[in-house]
């Protein structure tokens, strides 16, 4: 008989040991293997994510370990952390996502971890009888990965922040771990008046929150780990961010009350570093404390402090504008004719960037231009930028950026230049989107014919919630009217929708 909600953490009848390190960490022994997942200890993002809580301690322990396998999600510093990584034994076998970019494969392979298994979406790896591991993308042109792991039938489903299409995600699962918390920039970067950033914080809290009620019912688990999140921002220049009240990074006890009600069946797992998730001593009190943060903060000063510490030449315009039309050229066939005007700023420096048809043009101030997007950027981070030696994608993780837009909408086709520009496989799979947008698999709803996956993201819309003639994606929460295609919340991009019949109800 399986447990109830009520029968107590101690209950949970882990075959093996399924250990949490903090975050999206793991340690897995069943059948003779023992299996390491996502080590995070040091920090990420250009110095500003930390792990919440300090779960150092446990370093010395996981790279004293010994291991048969090692599986990395992606290449998100939270989640590969080339520190550990570079201390840890090269016959390790590495299972990895097979990605379209293969940036993850390279990476290991640099490092020199040459025994891989790489396992595209829903496919499977028994290294021992009795253990089972199974691959879960993302399958949209985001690269992010989650694991099922079987162990003599007990299902554990790691899908840190992982998005499979939630027709896609696996049933009858004992124990899900999986992200609650947000772990993006907007809006909390954005320069919006406290009122509307206090509303904008709420929709996204509210978001997260049902795509995670979603996936907890899909996937019919029977326990639930929160995990992934949120991370604690050392730097005093980003503690407003552990504002857990105010933010998109909160603690469990957020949603702890709404979770029981939504659902009610699942025991909730709140583990502390270290933990067997058999017998977790769940969360310890003064985690919340301002002591406790001051206290970490001290411990890890020369840490955060090292972002500020190394010497750089300011990027000059004429840098700015070779490492723009480079990024442009690797991506012609996805800008097509878009184009775009944005301001960047820098350590009170300011000029404007024409993207699109007009590749790279640097403006200067006394010409007219009117910026859509507004985008801040110390010094620090955009020599990085340039250099390589940090992407866009990171810069804008670690909350040193600032972000404004006129009007306030979100523009899909720059955001991905930039976030995804560096690697043209992920960009072609969006061209690959827009196309299949167009001419690909439809369903009927509602008295209406329309493309099965977002156009945003890919999620499969036969998941999608319908109200007053308006359809909502269950992953971002894009919103489109039925009757035109026409985008009402969340971007730009219609959706491809054409009417099939009269007086059909709402299904």
């Amino acid at each position: 008989m399986r447990p109830g909600p009520d029968d107590g953490p101690a209950c949970l009848p882990v075959p093996g040991t399924i250990r949490h390190l903090g975050h999206a960490g793991f340690v897995v022994a069943h059948a003779g293997v023992s299996l390491l997942i996502d080590p995070w200890f040091h920090p990420a993002f250009l110095g500003a994510w930390f792990p919440f809580p300090d779960n150092r301690a446990l370093l010395p322990e996981v790279l004293a370990g010994r291991y048969d396998l090692l599986y990395l999600s992606h290449l998100h510093e939270d989640h590969f952390d080339e520190r550990v990584l570079e201390r840890l034994d090269r016959g390790i076998t590495v299972v990895l996502p097979r990605y379209r970019s293969k940036s993850l494969v390279r990476r290991m392979s640099a490092l020199g971890f040459h025994e891989q298994v790489v396992l595209g979406h829903r496919e499977s790896f028994t290294p021992a009888p009795g253990l089972t591991l199974t691959m879960l993308l993302d399958t949209s042109h985001k690269e992010d990965s989650g694991l099922l792991v079987d162990l003599d039938g007990y299902r554990f489903l790691d899908l840190n922040d992982c998005n499979t299409p939630l027709g896609e995600l696996p049933g009858d699962v004992d124990l899900l771990s999986a992200q609650f918390s947000g772990a993006m920039w907007y809006p909390n970067a954005y320069a919006y008046p406290e009122e509307t950033q206090r509303k904008k914080t709420a929709e996204v809290r509210s978001d997260l929150f049902d795509t995670l009620v979603r996936k907890v019912r899909l996937t019919g688990a029977r326990a639930y780990l929160p995990s992934a999140g949120p991370p604690v921002f050392l730097d005093p220049e980003l503690a407003r961010y552990n504002d857990r009240d105010e933010t998109i990074f909160p603690l469990w006890d957020a949603f702890a009350d709404d979770f029981a009600a939504a659902c009610p069946q699942v025991r909730v797992i709140e583990a502390a570093p270290g933990d067997d998730l058999g017998a977790p001593t769940g969360p310890v009190a003064h985690w919340r404390t301002e002591a406790y943060l001051s206290a970490y903060r001290d411990r890890r000063e020369a840490e955060w402090r090292a972002y500020a510490e190394p010497a750089f030449e300011p990027v000059a315009p004429a840098e700015m504008d070779a490492y723009l039309a480079r990024l442009q050229s690797w991506n012609k066939r996805f800008l097509g004719d878009w184009r775009k005007d944005v301001r960047l700023t820098s350590d009170g420096s300011s000029w404007s960037v024409r993207l699109g048809r007009i590749a790279g043009d640097i403006v200067f101030e006394e010409e007219p231009v009117d910026p859509a997007y507004t985008i801040e950027v110390p010094q620090r981070v955009l020599r990085a930028i340039v250099d390589g030696a940090v992407g866009w994608e990171e810069a804008l993780l670690s909350m040193r950026l600032g972000l404004a837009r006129d009007p306030d909408v979100f523009d899909l086709t720059l955001m991905s230049l930039l976030r995804y520009g560096e690697h043209p496989a992920q960009t072609m799979q969006m061209v690959r989107e827009r196309e299949s947008a167009a001419h690909g698999e439809s369903i009927e709803r509602c008295g209406v014919r329309m493309q099965r996956f977002c156009p945003h993201a890919g999620e499969d819309l036969s998941h999608a919630d319908i109200a007053d003639g308006v359809l909502e994606c269950p992953r971002h929460h894009w919103k489109w009217r039925l009757d035109t295609g026409a985008c009402v919340a969340g971007g730009t991009v219609p959706l491809r929708v054409e009417p099939i019949a009269d007086d059909v109800p709402d299904r």
